[in-house]
């Protein structure tokens, strides 16, 4: 067992050695590679998808707010909008965070099964993209993050209004 191999056992990516698992090792590894680099896709996907719904719902909910004050529909109701669209926020970032750790979990595997592998393009993508110092490398997720931060400053700020409108009454 080479050094590589004694790593990849220890950090639990290779539960059968090589040598102890036959002929069909390389063949067997590179099948679950592709599922797990897949399984990686469908992660970033559903990401995004949960964040284009959490978008409608916070848009849905800042045309209620707007149609609402519109109408002069003010008090206790019109309270409730923010303090929903505060809850969906704080899920939408709780989800953000969730999402960049799984994230980095599965390509932390999928570096470790490139050990065993002819090519490693993931881990050589990312240390191209952290090694080039001139080119100032902002992970999506700290953008993503500032989005439901930013929805959730606007709630509070509608909030504030509503209250105030409540105890002017």
């Amino acid at each position: 067992m080479d050094a590589g191999e004694a790593r990849a056992q220890s950090d639990g990516v290779i539960s059968n050695a090589a040598a102890n698992y036959g002929a069909s090792f390389q063949a067997h590894l590179l099948e679950q590679y592709k599922v797990f680099v897949e399984s990686a896709q469908r992660v970033t996907d559903r990401r995004i998808t949960t964040g284009n719904y959490l978008l409608t719902v916070n848009s849905f909910l800042l045309t209620v707010f707007g149609v609402a004050s519109a109408q002069h529909m003010g008090g206790f109701w019109l309270a409730i909008v923010p303090v929903a669209g505060l809850l969906v926020s704080f899920t939408w970032y709780a989800l953000v965070v969730f999402y960049r750790n799984l994230g980095a979990s599965k390509y932390k595997v999928i570096h470790q099964m490139e050990q065993y592998l002819p090519a490693a393009p993931f881990r050589c993508e990312w240390q191209t993209v952290h090694e080039d110092k001139a080119q100032r490398h902002t992970g999506v997720t700290h953008l993503e993050r500032v989005i439901p931060l930013t929805f959730a400053v606007i709630y509070l700020a509608l909030l504030g209004y509503s209250l105030s409108s409540l105890a002017g009454k």
